[in-house]
């Protein structure tokens, strides 16, 4: 199989990876550079890629927004264009892959562009300024948009915002893409959430980043409430530690979320209800897990955004076994090509 990795060119990575798993074994293919794309997706045919950068294309302020076609001889950049946020972080298609839509984490804003017949993104058409802070000094000083997600087989769109302590749910208009706010869901002051990913219908499972903890949310009569909140942390841990990314396996009976410093990760069995109990907390064996995919129920990808991108084997009894290591400065993300 085939998978992309995001890297920080500025911790030495080397932009946009292209890389490959076969036989057990781990390699790079190619790489295209980007400054620091540390969050790539594909289209549902998996023949367009898109990409945040952290610089901007015009040498404007902000960041960009890339899309790239995907062939036999590697990535061809499509279109490049500016966010205007800074520290664009995540994006996401709409769900008929007509819009873009970032997350701009450093200004706590949502930037919209359309996206054309052949894939290449066009000029942005709508920004969102978030405002507001939490309680923490440093990480809540202000908005920090983190992720955007649409609610599956609806047209809303969730912004996961680290600094509000909130999730904002707006409302796409199917037709021009723009937004207008809809409803949000303010959790415990200080959990900074950061990611989301959807269980069984009107379910929802949110990582908190300050807060080291996962939340079960549950949509109902249009707006979302928070059921149960568990930490990811064994109890007593006292050192410095963050939460980074969210997954659930393919038969929705496990989620796993990763911890930043204390470097494991967190496994949780899910109840028919949604409920939550954690099942172990595994070290991934290498430095600042910040994304991972699920292979299988017994395999996973991890991004070591201290060096390194490992194919580990899961077992619930014995946790994570690393089987390859691929060196890899700053992985931050990975995009399984499926």
């Amino acid at each position: 199989m085939d998978f992309f990795v995001g890297t920080y060119t500025r911790m030495g990575g080397p932009g946009i990876a292209s890389c490959s798993l076969d036989a057990g074994k781990l390699s790079l293919r190619y790489a295209v550079e980007l400054p620091n794309p540390t969050y790539v997706i594909l289209s549902a045919k998996q023949d367009r890629l898109y990409s945040v950068s952290s610089d901007s294309a015009s040498g404007g302020p902000g960041g960009s927004a890339a899309a790239y076609a995907v062939g036999a001889g590697g990535l061809q950049l499509l279109s490049r264009h500016d966010t205007v946020g800074t520290g664009p972080c995540h994006l996401c298609l709409s769900p008929d892959e007509r819009f873009l839509y970032t997350a701009n984490y450093q200004s706590g804003t949502v930037s919209v562009f359309p996206v054309a017949g052949d894939g290449a993104i066009g000029e942005q058409i709508q920004f969102i300024q978030h405002a507001g802070r939490g309680p923490h000094p440093e990480r809540q000083a202000g908005p920090h948009a983190h992720q955007v997600t649409f609610v599956p087989g609806t047209s809303l769109l969730c912004v996961i915002d680290l600094g509000l302590d909130a999730v904002m749910v707006y409302e796409q208009d199917p037709q021009t893409g723009r937004l207008t706010l809809h409803d949000r869901l303010d959790v415990e002051p200080g959990l900074g959430p950061r990611h989301l990913v959807y269980g069984p219908e009107g379910v929802a499972f949110l990582l908190h980043e300050l807060g080291n903890q996962v939340s079960v949310i549950v949509r109902d009569a249009g707006k979302w409430t928070t059921r149960q909140t568990i930490p990811m942390l064994p109890a007593g841990y006292a050192g410095k530690s963050t939460a980074a990314a969210i997954r659930l396996s393919a038969d929705g009976k496990r989620l796993f979320a990763s911890n930043r410093g204390h470097d494991s990760i967190a496994v949780y069995d899910v109840a028919p209800d949604s409920s939550l109990a954690l099942a172990g907390i595994h070290p991934t064996g290498g430095g600042g897990p910040r994304d991972f995919v699920l292979l299988d129920d017994r395999a996973l990808l991890i991004a070591h955004q201290d060096g390194d991108v490992r194919l580990a084997s899961f077992d619930p009894a014995t946790g994570l076994q690393t089987l390859d290591v691929l060196n890899m400065p700053g992985a931050v993300c990975v995009c399984p090509v499926e």
